[in-house]
Parts: C-alpha cells; structure tokens; sequence
C-alpha cells in the first residue's frame, strides 16, 4: 500500500520529532512548596490578625495571589525556580517585604530558597508529601521621627548627581513609599565636617532635593509626600566635629542619608501622628 505524500510527510515528522515529545514528557513540572505566613508586632510581640499580605512573583512581574492572616497564617503555593516578594501590610504599621530567592534551588535542587526579611519557624513534609515552610513577619508601628538610614548613597566630590549605584539604593525607597502608601517623609543628607559648616550645608541641600527629585519622578510619587532636607555636618554622629581628628571611617559615618517619618495621610490629607 503506497503512502500518500500528506501521510508520508506525518511519518516523518513524527519520526524526526519523537526525541523531542519524550523529552518534553519526561521533563519535570515546577514543584510547588507551601508558605505560611503569620505577622506579629515586632515590639510587643502580639500576633497581627487580619493582616494583608501580599505574594508577588518576580521572575514573571505579577502580583500572583493576596491573603489575611486568618486563623495564625496567611497561607500560599510557590513555585520552585521564581523569585518571589511578601508584602505584609496594615493600618499604621510600615509594611514589610520578604523575599524568596531562586537561586539555592537553582544551584541545589535539595535547596527550596534563600530567604531574607522574614523568621523560618519551621520547616517540614506534611502527610500529602507537600514541602511547607512556615514564617513570621515582624511589622512595626508607624511613629512620628522614626529614621531610618539609606545605604550606600555617594556622590562625586562636591557634586550632587545621582549617581547610577545611588539609584539603585533610591529605587528602594520608591518602593517603601509605595509599600507604605500613607506616610509622609522626609529625606535629609548629611555631611562630615570637613569644609565650611556654610559650604556643607549648602551642598547637602542641593543632594537631598537631587535624591528627592529622582524620587518623585522615577517612582511617580505624590510631592506632597516628600521633603528634601540638608543637615550639612550639624548632626554629626560622633566626635568628629571641625577641626577634631578622625580618620576616614569616623568621617564616613557621617555622610548619611536618612528617610523620616513626618506625619500620616487620612483620607490623602497630612496628619500629625499622635503619641510617640
């Protein structure tokens, strides 16, 4: 029986493409690892009921699933080889990110993550044969002047550019205004005391408006949301005041910038925050 020119061209196809399918059903499908995720209160410990959280798949750019903590835990379905990001989220605390790394799986299949900006109560194999990894989320109340310092922020000598490796540190800072969609801030940079108490100030000014410029432009923050400050050398951190000697790492821990934290939006208008 002859084989038409259709049919022979489908026993070859199928012939020269056999490999293939094998491998393809041979390939494994991503395994998925359970989390449970509870949040507490980082200074009294109380555990956070009804807490927002938030899974974002980093590899793929999509927000992936959203929970409460309800009953202990908020609890999601991770692939094995994706980045993912957690956002634990509520009403006048500032928000926590936590982050699962693909890459010790990647190196090490034995390795389901890296993980960092959480705490990994536990680790085990329930009865379906599931990995499950259970964590906590510490979230700490928002208060009026709590600072926090933003690393690796440098300039060129007397200049104020934003430099590309001081971008990247700004680019967190978007990401915590937006985390935190209520709070108003403050960014303020600082100096060491070297050159005249005038010319520093000065020259922090110009950086802070610099870093707060990128800010607002780059994430598309709402300017009534930051301020630029420039302290010049009148908080020093240490000793090193003028005309003290110091050396270079003494001096350098006064070269900061520092995020504050100002007042709290209600309903988009700036309020004082009471209390601490």
């Amino acid at each position: 029986m002859k084989l038409t020119l259709f049919s022979a061209s489908l026993f070859v196809w199928m012939l020269v493409s056999a490999p293939l399918m094998a491998q393809l059903t041979l390939k494994e499908i991503p395994k998925e690892y359970t989390v449970r995720i509870r949040a507490y209160d980082k200074e009294s410990q109380e555990e956070l009921e009804g807490t927002y959280v938030r899974l974002v798949n980093l590899t793929t750019q999509t927000l992936t699933d959203s929970a409460v903590v309800t009953d202990g835990y908020a609890t999601f379905k991770l692939k094995k080889g994706f980045d993912y990001d957690i956002i634990g989220q509520r009403s006048h605390y500032m928000a926590r990110r936590a982050n699962f790394n693909a890459a010790c799986y990647l190196k090490d299949p034995k390795k389901v993550f890296c993980v960092t900006g959480m705490e990994i109560d536990n680790l085990y194999r329930d009865d379906k044969g599931n990995d499950v990894v259970d964590g906590a989320i510490g979230l700490k109340k928002i208060r009026k002047n709590d600072a926090f310092r933003i690393e690796n922020i440098r300039y060129d000598l007397n200049k104020y550019d934003i430099r590309v490796d001081a971008a990247k540190e700004l680019d967190k800072v978007i990401l915590i205004l937006k985390d935190n969609p209520t709070i108003v801030v403050e960014l303020g940079s600082h100096t060491d005391s070297r050159a005249s108490d005038d010319y520093n100030l000065t020259l922090s000014q110009k950086r802070a408006e610099a870093a707060v410029n990128y800010i607002v432009m780059k994430g598309k923050i709402n300017k009534n949301r930051i301020s630029a400050k420039g302290y010049g050398e009148t908080l020093l951190v240490n000793k090193c005041a003028n005309g003290v000697e110091c050396s270079e790492e003494e001096h350098a821990r006064n070269r900061r910038t520092e995020i504050k934290i100002m007042s709290y939006l209600i309903d988009g208008v700036p309020m004082q925050i009471k209390g601490e």
